[in-house]
């Protein structure tokens, strides 16, 4: 089960989302192919390698107890440097490479989610494997919707994946059921709701 919390940790999903579009939807890219997989690169390295190195430095001064941050109060430090360093690719790579409205629609809306999540944490401990999970899920079925873009398969594998990740939170005991449903509802409703009106 941390296998699965490992594969599926919320700083992958956005790689994982530009992976899933660059092969199953490339005309959403407005970029040659080769540069396709640069800004894929970009993308792993500015929303989970630099924030995951941040999340670590804490870890190494002590502001942090585990790399899990299964302690509410020393959450909001970790998510509000996560929250920046998204904001920071959304603006690079909205108004500067002007990637197109549904890409730029998603790292918009992601950045806007991670924002919510560093003000809910700070009184309820919501699962952010399963809001980023399920954030994924909501975010394929609105592309499918609005851009008639066949990823049937690809939504079967990330639901699987997504229930396989929010169990995983509970049975490492990390969370509490109420905590993953939360995560689940939020993630995929504001994930879905956000590309469908504005993508």
């Amino acid at each position: 089960m941390k296998l699965i919390s490992g594969l599926c940790h919320p700083l992958l999903m956005a790689t994982y989302l530009s992976i899933i579009i660059l092969l199953g939807a490339p005309e959403l890219f407005s970029f040659p192919e080769r540069t396709s997989r640069i800004l894929v690169l970009a993308v792993f390295l500015t929303t989970c390698a630099i924030p995951a190195f941040s999340i670590y430095t804490l870890k190494l001064f002590s502001r942090v107890s585990n790399l899990e941050l299964t302690d509410k109060d020393e959450r909001p430090l970790p998510f509000f440097f996560i929250f920046i360093w998204y904001a920071v690719t959304a603006f690079l790579f909205v108004y500067r490479l002007e990637l197109g409205r549904p890409l730029s629609t998603i790292l918009i809306s992601v950045t806007i989610l991670i924002g919510l999540l560093l003000i809910i944490t700070k009184w309820f401990k919501i699962s952010i494997h399963a809001t980023a999970v399920w954030s994924a899920v909501g975010i394929i079925i609105s592309l499918m919707i609005i851009g008639a873009i066949s990823l049937l398969n690809v939504l079967v594998g990330a639901i699987f994946l997504a229930g396989l990740t929010s169990t995983s939170r509970l049975y490492l005991g990390y969370h509490e059921p109420r905590e993953v449903w939360y995560g689940a509802a939020l993630g995929f409703s504001f994930s879905f709701l956000a590309i469908y009106f504005f993508g």
